[in-house]
């Protein structure tokens, strides 16, 4: 187990300590909150996207994530935040 850690702050902390492969993470803010997506291996073979919430003093919201999409995720993920919405993005793994 990888655990994803994320630095926002003068200290580390996880963000997803889930088992199997975790990683790219991407942040983006908004809403007053953090935003941080990643590739994740939980479900293996299959590669999915999980996204977790993270407030500006540092409290995780959604401890190991939240599953978005799980099929054939890239190796990579990137987000955008548009002032309303999040779009995560990611290369298929076919």
């Amino acid at each position: 187990m990888i655990p994803l850690i994320v630095v926002l702050f003068s200290a580390d902390f996880p963000i997803c300590t889930a088992p199997n492969y975790t990683g790219y993470p991407s942040v983006g803010y908004g809403q007053d909150q953090y935003y941080v997506f990643w590739i994740d291996q939980r479900q293996y073979p299959n590669m999915s996207i999980y996204g977790a919430r993270v407030t500006t003093d540092g409290t995780v919201l959604d401890p190991n994530g939240v599953e978005l999409y799980t099929d054939s995720a890239g190796y990579r993920c990137s987000a955008a935040f548009d002032g309303t919405n999040f779009l995560v993005i990611t290369r298929n793994h076919c």
